[in-house]
């Protein structure tokens, strides 16, 4: 049996504000113009038949507009590869360099500045996500309510430790993500409750306080997929074991109806 294939994205700046998207969802970003190199499994954004990879950037700037830094930079490449082989064995499918002199762009402006459109045949690709067949349409004045009222059903089962309400609460996530990685759904949902399992055997378990006045909704592809985040863009709900920090992101679609959590 072949190894399921993996889509990574490579993604290396410096002295830049950028995000990249695939097929209209961020999938990597960088807003400190900090030095980042990163590799991104983007195998849930994946989508069978035309992929579009667009990327959007500017030169770091200070309170003043003025351009911060000597160096800016910035490159990505997506490459299809087998899982578990190494990078370089890989076939590149998109990739791109960004050059001040040939690409200028107005400091502080975020802009788009290259779009490439990728092929995947239905053999390489990981079946037809949810977010796909949802209605597009912009946000009603009850979807705020209810988003907030997801990530506090969330924040409540993870404060109890309630390992059934958080797998119940991911379930449509894991049979799609282990889609993703080409592992059986029962493998996927075995080991995330090993995960937390493991975070809640803490005597030390503790949940930041929940406060649905903190947070942020980003919508993509006219809707379909929302991802909830505090006012910094960071997860919603955060935790800790006493050692380390936990965090929850999560990304939300309307399937029959209600909110879901999808990614």
């Amino acid at each position: 049996m072949e190894p399921p294939l993996l889509y990574t994205l490579q993604f290396d700046c410096v002295g830049v504000v950028a995000r990249v998207a695939l097929n209209g969802v961020d999938v990597a970003s960088e807003w400190e113009g900090a030095r980042r190199a990163e590799l991104v499994d983007v195998n849930p954004f994946v989508v069978e038949g035309s992929n579009h990879l667009d990327v959007y950037l500017t030169p770091m700037t200070d309170d003043a507009g003025r351009v911060v830094g000597k160096e800016h930079k910035f490159r990505c490449t997506v490459t299809r590869l087998p899982r578990g082989r190494p990078l370089d064995e890989g076939e590149r499918i998109a990739w791109y360099t960004w050059s001040a002199a040939e690409c200028p762009v107005t400091p502080g402006t975020l802009v788009g500045v290259w779009s490439r459109q990728f092929t995947v045949k239905p053999e390489q690709a990981f079946g037809r996500w949810c977010w796909q067949d949802t209605p597009t349409q912009p946000p009603g004045d009850s979807d705020p309510l209810e988003l907030v009222a997801l990530a506090e059903i969330v924040h409540g089962a993870l404060s109890r430790k309630d390992l059934d309400a958080v797998l119940l609460l991911t379930e449509l996530r894991s049979l799609e993500l282990s889609a993703a990685k080409g592992v059986h759904y029962d493998e996927y949902r075995e080991e995330q409750a090993s995960i937390y399992q493991g975070w809640f055997g803490s005597p030390w378990w503790a949940v930041d306080p929940f406060d649905p006045n903190a947070l942020a909704a980003v919508p993509y592809l006219r809707g379909r997929l929302v991802r909830v985040t505090d006012p910094t863009g960071k997860a919603p709900i955060q935790a800790t074991d006493g050692v380390r920090r936990f965090t929850f992101p999560f990304m939300a679609s309307r399937i029959e109806g209600s909110w879901t959590i999808v990614r």
